[in-house]
């Protein structure tokens, strides 16, 4: 008898479990069907703060609407470039197509997402964070370009823009300015770096083989004289800083300009941006030593540089002399021996802003 009430007890305990545990199921799947319940907030939406240089609406092949960031010099790179948006979602998804490189997304201000991304144009669904409550500000950055693709956010969330209330900085040179020699261009390029310093929106529109008369492709007219409206003056900076020089060594060298030549070109890049914006400072720096060119033998050019700066108001040169040499080629220096690396643009960076900073009283 005893058995029997034993046995009917643990069945009876059994048929509860499956009950409560069948419930639990159920309220699992009614829960994940309520914050499975979203809206896709378009890349187009005027609530996305697109900042960091320009972008602009490319519709692709699929009919899809995508936010690309974009530089007027032609050649299609664009590092750096940032996207924000505000929202009091308990939950957010970026909707991202396989562009390559690497996608960083920041939350409040922490980063929360590293992931990389295919090159085979497919979409993919990258989760941001769930059950938050109150707003929150996502950023996105990316590894190299640059691509806006929307945000799922649940059905009944706000979305709003964040206010933009930093100086505006770009960094305009050759490929020492974009960031060659990293491979994380977007997040490590000294434009980026000295913005972070600094706590300017800071604008890479740096393109490598180029310079202050030198365009590459030569069909592209994308030296600095050639862009300075669309990549400079348009954006409206309260600073400039420009890294050229390099690449006009061998034109000066193989007799094609002449040191005055070349000083009055630059001068006319500086003035132009002056002309334009008579109150934005323009910082030029000297051309940085590099194994295959001392400090001694980058003087001529260096003072050409100066000089064209100290006959336009607002221009301050930053002398780097002594800053890249033999005792720390290797440290900052890329495998090519050419460009500088992380730690070399990280540094160079942080004496940038040093220099920016002290003028600007900072």
């Amino acid at each position: 008898m005893r058995a029997d009430t034993e046995n009917r007890y643990l069945f009876t305990r059994s048929k509860i479990l499956i009950v409560v545990l069948f419930l639990s199921l159920l309220a699992g799947c009614q829960k994940d069907a309520i914050t499975t319940e979203k809206r896709f907030i378009e890349p187009t939406a005027p609530e996305w703060l697109y900042a960091n240089g320009q972008w602009k609406e490319v519709l692709k092949p699929n009919g899809d609407k995508v936010m690309q960031g974009w530089l007027d010099g032609k050649n299609g790179r664009h590092y750096g470039r940032r996207a924000r948006i505000e929202t009091d979602s308990s939950f957010a998804t970026l909707k991202q197509r396989g562009i390559g490189g690497t996608v960083f997304i920041f939350v409040d201000g922490k980063q929360v997402v590293t992931q990389k991304l295919d090159v085979d144009g497919k979409p993919v669904d990258i989760p941001i964070y769930k059950n938050k409550k109150g707003w929150h500000q996502i950023e996105i950055g990316f590894s190299n370009q640059s691509e806006i693709d929307g945000l799922f956010v649940s059905e009944g969330a706000k979305v709003r823009k964040p206010e933009e209330k930093r100086k505006r900085l770009i960094v305009i040179g050759h490929s020492h300015a974009d960031g060659t020699g990293t491979q994380n261009i977007g997040m490590e390029s000294m434009a980026s770096v000295i913005g972070d310093i600094m706590g300017v929106e800071s604008i890479n529109q740096g393109i490598g083989r180029t310079d202050i008369d030198i365009s590459s492709p030569p069909a592209d007219n994308n030296s600095a004289l050639g862009r300075v409206k669309t990549d400079v003056i348009d954006l409206k900076p309260d600073y400039v800083l420009s890294i050229y020089g390099f690449n006009s060594i061998s034109t000066i060298y193989q007799g094609k300009m002449t040191h005055e030549q070349y000083q009055e070109k630059y001068m006319e890049f500086i003035k132009a941006i002056h002309d334009a914006l008579p109150d934005t400072k323009v910082f030029a720096s000297s051309i940085m030593a590099t194994p295959s060119y001392s400090d001694e033998e980058l003087k001529l050019y260096n003072e050409d540089i100066k000089i064209a700066c100290s006959k336009v108001p607002n221009c301050t040169y930053i002398d780097l002399t002594g800053k890249m040499n033999e005792g720390n080629f290797d440290k900052y220096m890329a495998s090519d021996r050419l460009h500088p690396s992380t730690e070399g643009q990280k540094y160079l960076a942080e004496e940038y802003a040093k220099s920016i900073s002290a003028v600007l009283g900072k």
